[in-house]
């Protein structure tokens, strides 16, 4: 087995890949650098990493990008990551306490739910993702670096509010906290954790049985169907669709009698003797 680090300059990613390194050898580490090719410095501090970590397992990626959102980066990113994911290989990434918080206040400007508010796991089952820094602030990450010596860069787009909603929740409301209390993290943290402990501790792969490559049977829970959908549509990586799209898989599930399919972007689901599959394109000019 191997870690995948989700490598950067910025001082959470750097503090990881440190960490890592002294409690694995570095021949255990996969290093996958994202390139998003759109600031003037990132061939150069793409340059620094590949001098620093010459003789490591270096993985980089160009992204030519025809659009520079958050979501679109991220799911670039993502799909970057899940090429090396084969096997028992698992992701690291630097997502911090302050990450989780703005990307909460994200969530509830969006309507997001529970599930938007707690947005990211320590440890990430269905994806296999590790965020070991999950409870540390981001300026603390900063003063363990600068502490350790450890080199990073700073974003200074991360300071540009027109930017992203992010970038104003980041230098508003979160910088109007720290200076407010800065215990606000550890009770942030603590609600979380309380919060996790009431909501259900949900396998996906306690209710789909693989019967060959990409094809699987479906089981439905008893309790918390729609929930169950949505992690389903999250797992295989399908966002954003429109609204009522899981009450019509769940009304597929009980009326279609036996036969038929559905198909929702790369998710076929088909009925037939009354057992529900889901077929999964990977490729979407194949389905």
């Amino acid at each position: 087995m191997k870690i995948i680090v989700g490598l950067s300059w910025w001082p959470d990613s750097m503090f990881l890949t440190y960490l890592l390194w002294k409690k694995l050898w570095k021949q255990s580490l996969i290093l996958a650098h994202f390139n998003h090719n759109f600031r003037k410095e990132s061939n150069q501090e793409e340059a620094q990493l590949k001098k620093i970590f010459k003789n490591w397992n270096l993985e980089i990626e160009h992204y030519t990008w025809n659009c520079f959102t958050e979501k679109c980066l991220r799911q670039a990113r993502y799909d970057f990551f899940k090429k090396l994911l084969w096997g028992k290989n698992w992701l690291a990434l630097g997502h911090n306490l302050t990450d989780r918080i703005e990307t909460s206040f994200l969530n509830l400007l969006r309507w997001g739910g529970i599930d938007g508010f707690l947005n990211m796991k320590k440890v990430d089952y269905n994806q296999k993702i590790l965020r070991p820094l999950l409870n540390i602030p981001k300026i603390q990450i900063q003063q363990k670096c600068d502490a350790l010596q450890i080199p990073y860069f700073i974003d200074q787009t991360n300071f540009d509010e027109k930017i992203s909603l992010r970038n104003l929740l980041r230098n508003r409301v979160i910088r109007l906290f720290e200076n407010i209390n800065f215990n606000f993290y550890y009770s942030f943290q603590k609600l979380y954790s309380q919060i996790e402990e009431i909501y259900p501790n949900f396998n996906i792969f306690n209710y789909l049985k693989q019967i060959d490559k990409d094809f699987y049977l479906v089981s439905f829970p008893e309790k918390y169907q729609k929930f169950f959908v949505k992690q389903l549509l999250d797992y295989f990586w399908v966002r954003n669709l429109r609204a009522g799209v899981i009450d019509e898989i769940l009304q597929y599930k009980l009326e279609a009698k036996w036969w038929g399919f559905k198909q929702y972007w790369n998710l076929k689901f088909y009925k037939k003797h009354n057992k529900l599959y889901l077929k999964v394109f990977k490729n979407l000019t194949n389905s």
